[in-house]
């Protein structure tokens, strides 16, 4: 534990000097190497093995070596190394750019993609699902939500921002999909993973047929960052991420957020027409 601590000191030390060095000589910037901050994305080792090293450069002494196929998380860049994550280690350190493939997650991994169900009829594993009250409205509005927290609240509004300049229709929430992405989102942090895919409840689709959604398309985007803000900016900034969000043939949505020790928060929206 001790080692893992000084190597974090030891990186931050590096990279903190590099930063301070751009923001002293602002005039020199073009100069010095400059470093990118990435809001944990992952990458994938593509080499047999590759140097996590305790700088961004073969100089530094190499802390420990990845395996092809290694999944890291890549939080910063400096020229051609990332600065990244190791979960399965606990270390963090540089290692060659040339050597990672960088998936598009947390904040630009490529959303689900929109799927029509051959067969519209939900199904059920037994699990208990709760029933809204048939006197209220199912589908409700912005102004009349109940029940959702403020970051919930928040996302609804920036995404529905994105949609009122684009001429689409705003979504209405689905409280009972609601329950279904904040299930999700808890999943992920719970059991440590980052896909479209639940180890316990399959795709996204098979989720919310598990859970009586009727749909006749549907989408999801996941993402992990420190702020809500910013993964909507990051959504619009991913082609197949601003297809789901502007989709004009989906009307209702659910959002869950759940804060996550390795990401900030995860979030995860689901979309659908029906």
């Amino acid at each position: 534990m001790s080692r893992k601590i000084v190597l974090l000191v030891a990186v931050m030390v590096v990279l903190t000097g590099v930063l301070g060095f751009m923001r002293n000589n602002a005039q020199e910037a073009t100069a010095v190497s400059q470093f990118e901050r990435i809001d944990f994305e992952e990458g994938i080792v593509t080499a047999s093995n590759l140097n996590l090293r305790q700088g961004a450069s073969t100089e530094y002494p190499v802390v420990t070596v990845l395996e092809n196929g290694r999944k890291v998380q890549i939080f910063g860049r400096l020229s051609d190394w990332f600065t990244v994550y190791d979960p399965e280690t606990g270390y963090v350190g540089a290692v060659s750019a040339n050597y990672i493939r960088r998936v598009e997650a947390p904040e630009d991994s490529t959303p689900e993609e929109t799927k029509t169900p051959e067969d519209k009829e939900t199904v059920s594993d037994g699990d208990e699902v709760e029933v809204l009250n048939p006197e209220q409205n199912e589908m409700e509005t912005a102004s009349e939500l109940k029940g959702i927290t403020e970051e919930e609240q928040l996302l609804l509004n920036l995404i529905n921002k994105e949609r009122e300049e684009a001429g689409v229709e705003p979504l209405k929430i689905d409280m009972k999909l609601m329950e279904v992405t904040r299930l999700k989102a808890k999943e992920m942090v719970e059991k440590n993973y980052f896909s479209h895919q639940s180890p316990t409840y399959g795709s996204p689709f098979d989720m919310m047929r598990k859970y009586h959604i009727d749909f006749s398309s549907a989408g999801e985007n996941i993402a992990g960052n420190r702020t809500i803000e910013g993964a909507v900016k990051a959504w619009m900034k991913s082609e197949g991420h601003r297809k789901n969000i502007l989709n004009e043939k989906f009307g209702y949505t659910g959002i869950g957020i759940v804060d996550s020790p390795t990401y900030g928060k995860i979030i995860v929206q689901h979309f659908v027409g029906k």
